[in-house]
């Protein structure tokens, strides 16, 4: 059956089934997580049968309309100018995935070659996205099923390009069947039963490993924990850094006690003091005071500067009880052109577009930090959450609690904080440990491995964050191998691909 023959489409009709699967895909991230099931439907019938030069705009349209209603907070920011050139560049991975969904859609016939390469695509692109500098991995389709934890555990096998490749496989299970509608009105109904199938034996697994991994029943299991106490201070983006650190001082807990008794860690989140102690002597000499008195650790966010004031870091600093520094990390994955210019030497010619005020150097260690002699330690800084391949890191280099501290402060009360906030649950079931999500202005919140909030704030809320976490030396499958899965996917889909292609062209020249 030629395809042409079989979608007869004019091009307003390919172009609104575009439109249609841009916003299904949208809304998949506004807590409505069932469209994501069928939101590339519309888009694959739209470019079956279509030219190159079409499948193009088709994907471009997809692509602008996306990823502009994921990324309009960027409008409200200081580089708000460079927002069109964002959402164009990230549609141009979905322009690549339309041209290889085009070739396959077009050219292979057998509907099981199409399951198995269209979700590959797609699949590379979600991972092309995570990688190089320019790593942006806002619109992963498969964070948009967080709030389903028993599917959200196939992720510590798989990362959350498991959770995409099922949403792929599922949009492709529809797709199929309703291609294969002959005219008697039969559907061909294989395809959706293999993919039901799938999603029941998955989301089977992911109860019992929700159940096994509960906040109630880690507790029961007499392990080593902290008393954190995530400090959530409420300081907007234009009045940072006015006071010296004194802004960022919380309330006392009580007249006895600036922080709940049994406190152990104070977390602060992303930058909120700019320099050295030497340069914050309010927060310092408040810090000192209050940890003496009660055995108090400190993990401050600080852009911090050598002797120099050359070389500066976006870090996060352990002190102990004597404010003394113990450990820190140094943020390893800076956001290009916001905090730091990437290449000068080489792209010295877009430095029309940086809008850093420091040039912060990247860091290099994923090793993690060690408190109070007993527990290890792993971080994320701000958008590194987004990364699943830094906490991974720090998983295999033996952390057993992961903490991430942001400051969204300038992202007002859009749909980015709430995503900030998804990408470090997803970060707890990967890696099968809890995790620690410290934001200036919220969200913030103790994640437990299960994906549980155990306890959160709301955005633009001051206050204090206490909790419980419980370290977590058992590593999952993802944790101890990463993408694994996914290269031998990839792998196998490309050797696939190549031998049914070779195939094809031998039962060709011996037809002719």
């Amino acid at each position: 059956m030629v395809v042409k023959e079989e979608l007869s489409l004019k091009n307003y009709q390919r172009i609104s089934l575009t439109a249609l699967s841009a916003v299904f895909l949208f809304l998949s991230f506004k807590e409505l997580g069932f469209f994501a099931w069928f939101a590339l439907m519309p888009y694959l019938f739209a470019i079956t049968g279509a030219s190159l030069k079409k499948t193009i705009l088709y994907s471009f349209i997809l692509g602008a309309g996306f990823f502009a209603g994921m990324t309009y907070w960027l409008a409200e920011l200081y580089i708000k100018y460079t927002w069109p050139m964002i959402v164009a560049g990230l549609s141009l991975y979905i322009i690549l995935f339309g041209i290889a969904a085009c070739f396959i859609l077009n050219r292979i016939d057998n509907p099981y070659m199409r399951l198995l390469l269209i979700p590959a695509s797609w699949l590379f692109i979600e991972f092309a996205r995570s990688q190089t500098f320019l790593a942006f991995t806002i619109g992963i389709i498969g964070y948009s099923q967080h709030s389903f934890l028993p599917l959200m555990h196939l992720s510590r096998f798989t990362g959350i390009y498991g959770i995409s490749f099922l949403i792929l496989l599922f949009n492709m299970s529809l797709y199929e069947t309703i291609r294969t509608y002959n005219r008697r009105g039969a559907k061909k109904l294989q395809y959706m039963a293999a993919a039901i199938s799938i999603l029941i034996l998955v989301s089977a697994y992911g109860i019992n490993s929700v159940n096994q991994t509960l906040d109630r029943n880690i507790a029961l299991q007499d392990r080593r924990s902290i008393e954190v106490a995530a400090v959530q201070p409420k300081v907007l983006f234009g009045t940072k850094f006015r006071n010296k650190g004194y802004e960022i001082i919380p309330e006392p807990y009580s007249e006895s006690s600036h922080f709940r008794p049994g406190t152990e860690l104070v977390i602060f989140p992303e930058s909120v003091l700019w320099g050295t102690s030497e340069e914050n002597p309010e927060f310092f000499n408040w810090a000192g005071e209050t940890a003496a008195g009660s055995g108090l650790w400190m993990l401050v966010g600080q852009y911090d500067h050598d002797s120099t004031g050359q070389i500066w870091t976006n870090s996060l600093i352990l002190y102990d009880s004597s404010m003394k520094e113990r450990g820190r990390y140094d943020e390893i994955h800076p956001v290009p052109f916001s905090q730091y210019m990437p290449y000068p030497h080489i792209l010295g010619f877009l430095k029309f577009l940086d809008f850093s005020v420091v040039d912060i150097q990247p860091g290099s260690s994923s090793q993690p930090v060690l408190f109070k002699q007993r527990d290890l330690l792993g971080f994320s800084i701000c958008y590194e959450s987004t990364l699943p391949y830094i906490s991974g890191k720090f998983r295999r280099n033996g952390a057993e609690v992961i903490i991430v501290s942001s400051d969204d402060s300038s992202l007002n009360d859009s749909i980015a904080p709430w995503h900030h906030l998804i990408f470090s649950k997803t970060r707890a079931i990967e890696n099968g440990c809890y995790a620690v999500h410290c934001a200036n202005t919220g969200f913030s919140a103790i994640i437990s491995p299960a994906g549980n909030y155990v306890r959160k704030m709301d955005l633009m809320e001051k206050g204090v964050l206490y909790g419980t976490v419980y370290m977590m030396p058992e590593k999952t499958f993802y944790a101890k191998y990463g993408n694994i899965l996914l290269y031998l996917y990839l792998a196998l889909s490309v050797l696939t691909a190549i031998v049914y292609l070779l195939w094809k062209q031998i039962r060709k020249r011996r037809s002719g």
